[in-house]
């Protein structure tokens, strides 16, 4: 029987970050194949609910095969809908890969349009600049949502951070700057292009939100307002345990902005929540559970290759704990641990009725809650360098 081919295309039109991201937002799960005319060998990555799980290409496999593919930014794609049945070799989610493969391409370890050996070892992030910060994308645009459209010139503010809002819009084109208002001024933490999503998206839930970052357009940018009436109407019918993961969501892209502006303005950082405690979910864990906190206090905390352990935030009454199935966010339980207070209370999420309503969302909310859980992914990966 032939594969259902979902999508192909150019390398010079959507480069490989951009097609991860693209099956990242759809949950796809399939085989991606690349070609290369600089290349013997085709590049083949093994995709499973929209992560990377294996890659093949020569005698490579694995990340020492997948990280050189970043370099093919001349050649052919091509996804086929397919079930995956190879061992997990690939234990990083996209995000993470995405972020440290395009940091290998700018250091030059590895080539464009050739293979270099992946080397292990750390690198940081060149912040002298803005410009060097990834460019997070979101999914296609869904224009059923979109009521109005907005032309900025470059250096305009589009919100500023500490006054209230709940419009909130999708960018068209063009890239946009969210910057932390600081003692020592304004601070860039990221850069987002078309598909992502400007203001909060908990402010269909909690009226007359507060900007949590600014936002300054970065050249000519052209932005979709959404409807804010079909939002609040359909966000208005969520259940309690959406709605609190809604708003526990937001909380959590919030505390760990705050975490990478205070450690990018070298403020010293207070880890040791963690001390002579054991945690509830132990970071590598594959636990297919998530909960409500009733009571007490919970701190989301990952180790680094340093061995030290960070925070990325600290979660109260209402927050969830735990693996939501359609939150890739680089936290609980693979990528981070779960330490409690001695008062911590929770209560299971039915994670069946949770999917089940996701599915049925429009294209438009979850969109939304696969950009913000991207942009919490990357700025995680950022605090752990």
């Amino acid at each position: 029987m032939k594969n259902k081919i979902a999508i192909a295309g150019s390398l010079t039109f959507l480069n490989l970050s951009e097609v991860f991201q693209l099956l990242g937002s759809n949950a796809s799960t399939g085989i991606l194949r690349i070609i290369s005319r600089y290349e013997e060998n085709p590049g083949i990555i093994y995709f499973l609910n929209g992560n990377p799980v294996d890659a093949v290409c020569g005698s490579l496999s694995g990340l020492d095969a997948l990280f050189p593919l970043f370099g093919w930014t001349d050649g052919e794609y091509e996804f086929s809908l397919e079930p995956v049945e190879n061992k997990i070799q690939i234990r990083k989610n996209r995000m993470e890969v995405i972020l440290e493969g395009l940091k290998m391409l700018d250091e030059g370890i590895i080539d464009r349009h050739s293979h270099a050996s992946y080397r292990s070892k750390k690198l940081s992030i060149n912040r002298k600049s803005s410009a060097d910060f990834p460019i997070i994308k979101g999914p296609l645009v869904d224009y059923m949502y979109v009521a109005d459209e907005e032309d900025y010139q470059d250096g305009e503010i589009i919100i500023q951070q500490g006054k209230h809002g709940d419009w909130s819009w999708v960018v068209l084109s063009g890239i946009v700057e969210l910057l932390k208002e600081t003692p020592k001024g304004p601070i860039p933490i990221l850069r987002v292009g078309t598909g992502s999503f400007i203001g909060n998206i908990a402010a269909y839930q909690i009226k007359n939100t507060v900007r949590a970052y600014s936002a300054v357009s970065v050249g000519e940018v052209q932005l979709g307002v959404l409807d804010s009436q079909r939002l609040s109407q359909e966000n208005a019918k969520f259940s309690h345990g959406l709605s609190r993961v809604i708003i526990s969501l937001d909380k959590r892209f919030k505390q760990c902005s705050n975490r990478l502006t205070d450690q990018l303005i070298k403020k010293k950082q207070s880890d040791d929540v963690t001390k002579e405690k054991k945690p509830i979910i132990k970071q590598g864990e594959n636990k297919e559970e998530a909960f409500l906190i009733d009571e007490g206090t919970a701190f989301v905390c990952r180790k680094t290759d340093k061995g030290n352990n960070i925070l990325l935030a600290r979660l109260e009454d209402g927050d969830f704990i735990g693996k939501i199935p359609f939150l890739d966010l680089g936290h609980e339980p693979f990528s981070a641990s779960i330490y409690a207070s001695d008062d911590l209370k929770f209560k299971s999420l039915n994670l069946d009725d949770l999917q089940k309503e996701y599915d049925h969302l429009s294209t438009t909310i979850k969109n939304m809650i696969e950009n913000t859980s991207a942009i919490i992914s990357t700025i995680t990966t950022m605090l752990s360098e």
